[in-house]
């Protein structure tokens, strides 16, 4: 089995120069959330810039092992917790989506494969070959696919490990398997997991191990299931909305969290009729518990990727055939019976459970993924 390197952690010590989004709501000091995760937007001398806010590169480490600021590039993902160190520095660290040797080049034109996964990208460097270790930062897309940000390449010792992020599907506790996106088998250990009772489908995670070219399967050492409650007080998220409720009352970003919308939310180069799936935004929220309450959407340029809008649907009817086992059930959908999966980010209203579900006559709004027409809100209908 081959071996592929990894740079599990790249961490930067970095001094905050302040700065912020647009329409922020800091009147003294400029009040850094956090938790700052999205893409490195400029790079001006020593000086980055992630979601509006500056900072200034003191130094850039890896194991130890100090590492040029020049290595870094623009549109790479990264975490920026500030909790620590209040507003002298920030603590930031690399979040990409993959990492490993790159293979396969424009076979066909314009992707290549990483880990097993083929993934398009029309802007990578010709400076990168195949046999690279590289890092690639992304966004989803509709239907379980990656919109890669960049590819970067590291030089790094050959002995070590590969990561994958993603949501997890066909999840099998007897043998131990799930998938990353569509294609790519994880063989893991639940005690592997920071939380083994959130391990299920539809819950994004973070694996670190071994993969095995010869059976298209990675071996995970390490496994971190993430979402954005594990911040105390405000935190900043870019991303892709990837469902949004029909009343709008709430949304869900990037597979991973789903927050509320409040009247007092504000929103920048947008309105709360601009929040629909597909959507590129900024959000900066608050966590309550397990609640993520929405302070201000920033809309990104561009209309989005509306390719999503068709993979969510809504309907109503009477249930059938529910299997907690399989945690699925049946209602009529477009003339149809249809199987709707339920996962980690899937909401129940008016005190209904799974196992309540049966005979019930309910309203039932989510999205399909992968051909699964998974729930993400089911309540009942209204007389």
């Amino acid at each position: 089995m081959k071996r592929y390197a990894m740079i599990p952690l790249l961490t930067l010590t970095l001094a905050a120069c302040g700065g912020g989004s647009e329409g922020g709501d800091t009147t003294t000091s400029p009040t850094l959330p956090a938790s700052v995760e999205g893409k490195i937007e400029q790079i001006s001398g020593n000086t980055v810039t992630v979601n509006g806010h500056q900072y200034q590169v003191e130094s850039v480490q890896y194991l130890g092992t100090d590492i040029a600021p020049e290595k870094l590039e623009t549109n790479l993902m990264v975490n920026a917790n500030t909790t620590s160190r209040a507003q002298t520095g920030a603590h930031i660290e690399l979040e990409p989506t993959f990492t490993g040797r790159i293979e396969k080049i424009g076979e066909p034109k314009g992707t290549f494969t990483i880990n097993g996964i083929e993934l398009s990208f029309a802007a990578l460097s010709p400076r990168i070959h195949n046999g690279d270790w590289v890092m690639v930062s992304s966004l989803p897309t509709a239907n379980a696919g990656y919109k890669v940000l960049s590819v970067i390449s590291f030089d790094f010792d050959d002995e070590g490990m590969v990561e994958a992020e993603g949501r997890i599907s066909s999840i099998d506790f007897n043998n131990g398997t799930f998938k990353i996106g569509k294609s790519l088998t994880v063989l893991f250990d639940e005690k592997l997991a920071n939380n083994p009772k959130k391990l299920r489908n539809g819950t994004w995670v973070e694996v670190i191990g071994t993969y095995n070219e010869y059976e298209a399967e990675l071996t995970a050492t390490e496994m971190k299931l993430k979402n954005y409650n594990d911040i105390n007080g405000r935190g900043e998220i870019e991303g892709v909305i990837t469902w949004v409720a029909r009343d709008k009352s709430k949304f869900e970003l990037n597979y991973r969290g789903t927050f509320d919308v409040h009247p007092s939310t504000k929103y920048d180069d947008g309105n709360l009729s601009s929040l629909r799936i597909g959507a590129e935004v900024e959000v900066d929220y608050i966590s309550k518990g397990d609640t993520l309450i929405a302070k201000e959407i920033e809309f990104e340029d561009g209309d989005g990727d509306f390719d999503w809008d068709a993979f969510e649907f809504e309907t109503e009817g009477t249930v059938s055939n529910v299997n907690t086992d399989e945690e699925t059930f049946m209602i009529e959908l477009k003339g149809a019976e249809k199987t709707i999966h339920i996962d980690a980010l899937t909401r129940f209203e008016d005190n209904l459970t799974l196992e309540s579900l049966d005979g019930e006559f309910l309203e039932v709004e989510g999205v399909i993924i992968s051909g699964d027409y998974v729930a993400r809100e089911i309540e009942r209908e209204d007389d």
